[in-house]
């Protein structure tokens, strides 16, 4: 398992170093500039963290440890365990730019946006993204294959446009669904929901990992 994060690790330091340098920038150009554009795109960033992670959907590194002789099994947990790792930090890091830069914004942020159980559910459908990709790769160019990937995005983008919605509501003391919280019934059954459907993706792709060739 160490050898396959080690294989891993320049997509480790890509995306990490990617995203913490958007937080870095976004943050100081809050605080130290009046241009707007930058609290745009402090409101961008969960989708940059669910994106990003999505860098595993390359399946260039498996096929070169297959052809070295790594066995499927530790190719398959090697690239869930690094997946994992890249969301999380993305994730962590989100809710850091949220904080560092809710200060220094024009308007006071809806109180429990992005908080830590918002990032939580954003973490459940990274995840579920996450294994759709994973799935797709072990899946011949066609139309399932565009299927399990597009049908992956089109959730996953849509839990963050009705949170980003959310937002532009002036008064959110009467909207029924916000906060969007594992504290709220509805959200916490989309976040199970999210979770179950990366569980049964991943089996899927488990199954499917035992299978796997090297493409030449």
């Amino acid at each position: 398992m160490l050898k396959m994060l080690l294989l891993y690790r320049r997509f480790f330091r890509d995306t990490l170093l990617t995203m913490a340098g958007y937080v870095v920038i976004l943050v100081a150009g809050v605080w130290l500039t009046d241009i707007s554009l930058f609290e745009s795109y402090v409101l961008a960033t969960p989708l940059l963290a669910m994106v990003l992670p999505a860098v595993f959907a390359n399946n260039a590194l498996t096929n070169l440890a297959l052809s070295f002789g790594a066995s499927r099994r530790l190719c398959y947990w090697g690239r869930q365990a690094g997946s994992v790792l890249v969301a999380a930090c993305c994730m962590g890091m989100t809710w850091l730019t949220y904080r560092l830069a809710e200060g220094g914004m024009a308007g006071p942020l809806p109180a429990g946006v992005w908080s830590w159980d918002m990032v939580a559910l954003l973490f459940a459908v990274c995840l579920f993204v996450l294994q759709s990709s994973t799935l797709s790769q072990t899946m011949e160019n066609g139309w399932r294959r565009t299927a399990v990937l597009v049908g992956a995005w089109v959730l996953g983008f849509a839990f963050i446009v009705v949170v980003q919605a959310f937002l532009l509501i002036d008064d959110l003391s009467n909207v029924p669904l916000w906060p969007v919280s594992l504290r709220q019934p509805l959200w916490l059954a989309v976040g199970i929901g999210f979770l179950a459907a990366a569980l049964v993706l991943g089996v899927l792709a488990r199954l499917r990992y035992t299978k796997l060739v090297v493409k030449l």
